[in-house]
């Protein structure tokens, strides 16, 4: 009985419970003292936040009373008030005046203005938001009040002040059938100047509406009154009266009578302003408020303890199967920890690593990723420092060896990520080689390119080519997002062939044709030969280009093509295209023409990459050379003077030592002005002109002679072979000795 007890106080279950009851406790305890601290601070807070709230209702109040004092005042500036007070006859000063008194009334909801009117005692008349009014028709009719009769705004004039606010009242207007209806709680504001003393500015201030929109609190008590006790507005129906020397008592607020007042007092009109809030509606929200966190505190209690029973449960209950599962594999168990679960899992941890079957799974996975390492370091010649890597690539049998090179189309880009697709292609062709040839072997080695080694003897071929036509029916039915090109060489190759396999495979995928469709490259017949156009190709093209000659572009690229049409491969044809683009592109650039265009959608390098056919090709030509004549035509059409003698003097004397000081003396202009004159139209300098020329004179000279280099730096005006050579490379890319023996070997090749 006692050891039973023991096992079931050191379980799992009852460690996890009694922690979380410990937590529990101490949680309730925090929480009881929160609680005892809220209930104390609930008050100052409910105090500060009615004081809060007068505060911005004061603010709102003072704001809005200057605001009116600026709008009235402004109208003393106005043209038609002006006028009215220089003639009381100008009807469409009056007429004007009613219209901005409409526009302000009625447009501007936010002034909680219920009218604005200009009165005029010397002349007996008023202008209002109606236009213009007698003063017994607007005070005895229109607005009618027993405090605010005509008697009282007739007196204002005799009143020295600026600015003046009346306490509220109500008011009501006469009907045209004789009945009287209610107007509204209206301030009365005068505004006087003292330049004016036969005028003033009044307006009638909606007193509800501004209560409305600038009163915060939750009650409804509240007045305002002026310094010596007049009440000037009291939400109250029945009023009531204010007593200054009451509000002084302490801070901003007091009690009295089981209500709480808080006042404040407005810096701008002396006004004080007291909202009262029966104590009961602080009680109440204060008891609220507790109720709320005792229950709330009644419920996180309960429903902790009844996380924690199902928590301590739902752990234990997985352990508890886990150790049963254990017990079965190995009955023999040693227990050593007061909980019995975790001593359980301790013991069989030893039994869980001797089992080698997760082990040699793992071992399986990364040997096969070695041997793919291994293969990928064999075909690129890269040393394997791994004695373990060499041991599972087998170098003692021959293979096939095929290429999968991979180019996506523009659709494809428009539906799903590259690397989706090529992944799963990848493991299309792995699989299809894998069924035929269990012994093989397929990596991937760059993003576009993968290959497989078969390994399997001569006769083998056929079937692998059968694999090979099978795979390429299912990707031409995907030939609207990709196309492949399959190098696969049908005799076998040597074990130690791996580098040498792989590059003729590279040189084999080079002889694509030209199409949209999935090819098999299966000859191989020495290096791919590489198109470029000839030196006299180059001087024709350069020629026709610089001036703009369209259709005889058109007719030498044209001759370009016929070479390629019989035996021309895809990569010789996308050669042909990257020459022309990058000729047309210099030229645009050497004549100082923004090229900007061409590349503002898609790169003509790039879209080269897409074209599988003459006619994309014919119609890319047409379209660049098109443009680009436009731009040297107008180009052409901007000749300028100076530039042009600049260039002249330079392509006559490009082998003389000359310099900006020498030009700019034949133009009777200084060298300064010239040079920034020439960098501020062209965007290159005096100098860079001057070494095209020489290099593009190098160059033709290069070509045509066998002189040394020294003696054609000296030809174009370069007294050192050293400052020849570097200028030649950073201008070219190459120095004059490899520039010339690249010529020639063109020449010879375009001659076999």
């Amino acid at each position: 009985m006692i050891n039973s007890l023991r096992v079931k106080r050191n379980s799992l279950f009852a460690k996890l419970l009694l922690g979380f009851i410990v937590i529990i406790v101490i949680s309730f305890i925090f929480n009881v003292l929160s609680f005892k601290f809220f209930t104390v601070s609930i008050h100052d807070e409910v105090v500060l936040y009615n004081k809060s709230n007068m505060s911005n209702t004061v603010s709102k109040y003072e704001e809005h009373f200057q605001l009116m004092g600026e709008v009235a005042t402004n109208f003393y500036n106005n043209t038609n008030v002006t006028a009215l007070s220089r003639d009381k006859t100008n009807f469409f000063a009056m007429n004007d005046l009613a219209v901005e008194f409409t526009t302000l009334v009625m447009n501007y909801k936010n002034l909680g203005l219920d009218n604005l009117f200009l009165y005029n005692g010397r002349h007996s008349f008023l202008v209002d938001k109606s236009g213009l009014m007698k003063e017994d028709e607007m005070f005895a009719k229109q607005y009618i009040s027993a405090k605010y009769d005509t008697a009282f705004w007739a007196k204002q004039f005799d009143e020295d002040f600026y600015m003046r606010i009346y306490p509220a009242a109500d008011f009501t207007r006469q009907t045209l059938h004789g009945l009287i209806e209610p107007v509204g709680k209206l301030f009365p504001v005068i505004v006087k100047s003292k330049l004016q003393k036969h005028y003033y500015i009044a307006a009638l201030l909606d007193a509800e509406a501004l209560y409305e929109k600038y009163h915060l609190s939750v009650s409804d008590l509240f007045y305002i009154a002026d310094a010596g006790g007049t009440l000037y507005y009291s939400s109250n129906a029945q009023g009531q009266t204010v007593t200054p020397q009451s509000l002084a008592a302490s801070g901003n607020y007091y009690m009295k009578n089981d209500n709480y007042y808080f006042y404040a007092q407005g810096e701008k009109t002396g006004f004080t302003y007291v909202n009262v809030v029966p104590n009961q509606n602080i009680a109440a929200k204060k008891s609220r408020l507790s109720a709320i966190l005792i229950l709330l505190l009644a419920v996180s209690l309960a429903l902790s303890l009844i996380i924690s029973v199902l928590l301590s449960i739902r752990i234990k209950s997985p352990i508890q199967k886990i150790i049963e599962s254990m017990y079965k594999m190995n009955p023999n168990i040693q227990l050593g920890s007061k909980i019995n679960e975790f001593n359980a899992i301790v013991d069989n941890m030893r039994t869980i690593i001797a089992s080698n079957r997760s082990i040699h799974k793992d071992l399986q996975n990364k040997n096969t990723l070695l041997k793919k390492y291994g293969y990928w370091n064999k075909v690129k010649s890269i040393p394997i420092g791994s004695r373990d890597v060499q041991s599972l690539i087998d170098t003692s049998k021959p293979y096939f060896f095929v290429m999968f090179h991979l180019h996506f189309t523009r659709r494809f880009h428009e539906l799903i990520t590259e690397e989706q697709k090529k992944s799963h292609i990848l493991e299309f062709i792995q699989l299809n080689i894998q069924l035929a040839f269990p012994q093989s072997e397929t990596v991937q080695s760059e993003k576009d390119l993968i290959f497989s080694i078969v390994f399997a003897g001569a006769d083998a071929s056929g079937t692998l080519r059968g694999v090979l036509d099978k795979m390429k029916r299912v990707f031409d039915m995907d030939s609207e997002y990709y196309y492949m090109t399959i190098a696969f060489k049908p005799a076998p190759y040597s074990p130690s062939g791996f580098t040498a396999a792989y590059d003729e495979g590279r040189e084999m995928i080079r002889r694509r044709r030209l199409n949209g469709e999935t090819q098999i490259v299966s000859n191989f017949a020495g290096p791919h030969q590489d198109f470029h156009l000839t030196p006299s190709e180059d001087k024709e093209f350069t020629a026709r280009l610089a001036a703009a000659n369209e259709a005889d572009i058109m007719t030498m690229i044209g001759r370009m093509m016929n070479r390629l049409r019989a035996n021309g491969t895809a990569e010789q044809y996308r050669q042909l295209a990257r020459e022309i683009v990058s000729k047309t592109l210099l030229a645009l650039v050497l004549q100082n023409i923004n090229a900007g265009a061409l590349q503002e959608e898609l790169s003509p390098y790039e879209q080269i990459k897409e074209f599988v056919s003459e006619e994309q090709y014919d119609d890319f030509f047409r379209s660049l050379i098109g443009y680009a004549a436009t731009l040297m035509n107008d180009k052409r059409m901007e000749k300028d003077s100076i530039i042009d003698f600049a260039l002249a003097y330079m392509e006559q004397h490009y082998g003389d030592d000359i310099g900006p000081d020498a030009v700019a003396e034949k133009l009777n202009l200084s060298s300064g002005y010239m040079c920034k004159y020439i960098k501020n139209k062209t965007g290159k300098t005096f100098g860079d002109f001057l070494d095209d020329i020489r290099i593009m004179k190098a160059k033709e000279i290069l070509e045509s002679t066998d002189c040394k280099i020294h003696e054609v730096a000296l030809h174009v005006g370069y007294q050192n072979a050293n400052s020849f050579t570097r200028m030649f490379r950073r201008l070219t890319g190459i120095t004059p000795g490899e520039y010339r023996r690249e010529k020639r070997i063109d020449v010879a090749s375009n001659i076999q």
